[in-house]
């Protein structure tokens, strides 16, 4: 199943679009059954403001010391891992909702992203990710002398 997002609302392509892009083949790929990975996909936002970016990650019942948050070749990628708890050899499971096992996720960092002074922040079973913009590139006035 290959899903697109079609611009119809005339903005423009960017970095933004292909991150939902990708969500949506990545899913797609998810109901059809292909996807080879066995991890789980931490609920992620993304939001940007004027000095930065701010990922935001649902990881609960972690200890900070766990989780591992990486940029490599323009990838912000974190990974973790949550273990299930002993239960007594004699123990009936009713119900299994929560999910166990390796977490992975990452993201394409946009071209103004600085990875100098990226902070992360794990509080509360949530993971916080600040990637700071690059400064603005102002042009340069140059003043003209006269002879």
């Amino acid at each position: 199943m290959e899903v697109t997002l079609y611009n119809t609302n005339h903005m423009p392509d960017g970095w933004l679009a292909g991150q939902l892009n990708n969500f949506w083949k990545d899913f797609g790929r998810d109901l059809d059954g292909r996807s080879a990975d066995t991890h789980v996909r931490p609920i992620a936002d993304v939001v940007e403001d004027t000095e930065a970016y701010h990922f935001s990650f649902e990881m609960p019942g972690l200890k900070k010391d766990t989780v591992d948050v990486q940029v490599e070749d323009g990838y912000l990628s974190i990974k973790a891992e949550r273990t299930r708890p002993e239960l007594p050899k004699d123990a009936q499971i009713h119900l299994h909702e929560r999910t166990y096992g390796p977490m992975r996720r990452s993201f394409q960092l946009p071209e103004d992203a600085l990875t100098d002074g990226i902070n992360a922040t794990y509080r509360d079973g949530i993971l916080d990710v600040r990637v700071p913009k690059k400064p603005e590139t102002k042009p340069l006035r140059i003043k003209v002398n006269a002879d």
